[in-house]
């Protein structure tokens, strides 16, 4: 129950449980501030930032997830339809290696991507703006960390649904198909990221980047993953050999402009901000702290994974090199 100083509210906000199906749907239901404090009286692990409630939120990323599996589906049946372009779609293991990246990975991705681009202004301009200065504009000044960390943004929540959902999907798939533990444990890390933003709910200024703009570079990699020997279709490349090579162009040039350039940006912001957040005597700040650590732990791990996939660029792209010299 919500309790004042006075005692028990008579009139406590209880959002109503419905499906966030439009960016509107999550305009915030809880006020950040008034006369009653209404948002810190609720529980951030149910309330968050003041947007949807946590009920709501687990409704609609189960029928995102049943969506998936149908968008899966029904690609697989599409490729069925045209199998007969080429001997390898016979194959039925292969079908279903190409409707999960087309489907369920790059059409995820694909999502978050256009839900960052489209409100990349209203989010985090400011941050573009200082980015697009090389530094040299006060648009990131100290004095508003606070507003960057703890205020709700509803694209932001959209965004953080929807990836939540895919990452729910992706174990799934991952377990079935059995990629590997790494591939679980960054799930586990990526979905855990995701909701926490949500609930308890914090830093939606950065969450654009991270859920959004830096994963298109990786909705392009699942598209390339279909020719990839152990994750993709074998032969695949012989089929479809120019396809290949401009999708590895466009990863490589997506790659370098969002992980190479715009992250290490990005996430020099982000730890100043999270530093200043996690001393800050902002009421919101008490409830959210543990998540910050958290937050900032999984920040400096991806991070330093950065470097590893550089490294990986370079030794694939002088092996495909080689092919075609050859």
């Amino acid at each position: 129950n919500e309790t004042t100083m006075c005692g028990p509210s008579q009139n406590p906000i209880k959002p109503p449980l419905r499906l966030l199906l439009t960016q509107e749907s999550f305009n915030a239901t809880l006020p950040a501030k008034d006369d009653s404090n209404k948002l810190l009286q609720h529980s951030p692990y149910r309330y968050g930032l003041g947007g949807p409630d946590s009920i709501s939120t687990m409704l609609t990323v189960s029928i995102k997830v049943l969506l998936l599996f149908t968008l899966e589906h029904i690609v697989r049946l599409i490729i069925q339809k045209f199998s007969h372009v080429d001997p390898i779609l016979h194959v039925e293991r292969n079908r279903h290696i190409l409707a999960r990246h087309l489907a369920v990975d790059f059409g995820s991705l694909a999502i978050c991507g256009f839900i960052a681009v489209k409100n990349r202004h209203t989010v985090c301009g400011e941050l573009i703006t200082h980015m697009k200065s090389w530094g040299k504009s006060d648009s990131m000044s100290d004095e508003e960390t606070e507003r960057r960390v703890f205020t709700y943004h509803p694209a932001s929540q959209q965004m953080m649904v929807w990836f939540f959902a895919y990452q729910v999907k992706n174990m799934y798939d991952t377990i079935y198909w059995n990629d590997g533990i790494e591939f679980v444990i960054h799930h586990i890390f990526a979905g855990a990221a995701a909701w926490g933003g949500m609930f308890p709910g914090c830093c939606h200024f950065y969450a654009l980047f991270y859920f959004g703009f830096s994963e298109l570079s990786t909705a392009i990699l699942c598209l390339l993953a279909n020719f990839d020997d152990q994750f993709g279709v074998v032969g695949l490349e012989k089929v479809f050999p120019k396809t290949k090579i401009v999708l590895g162009a466009l990863f490589v040039t997506s790659f370098i402009v969002c992980r190479c350039i715009m992250w290490p940006f990005v996430t020099h912001h982000f730890f100043k901000d999270t530093k200043k957040a996690l001393a800050s005597t902002h009421p919101l700040a008490a409830s959210r702290r543990n998540f910050l650590h958290l937050l900032r732990f999984c920040c400096f791990g991806l991070s330093l994974i950065q470097f590893f996939f550089v490294a990986m660029i370079i030794q694939t792209g002088k092996e495909e090199l080689a092919k075609l010299m050859s």
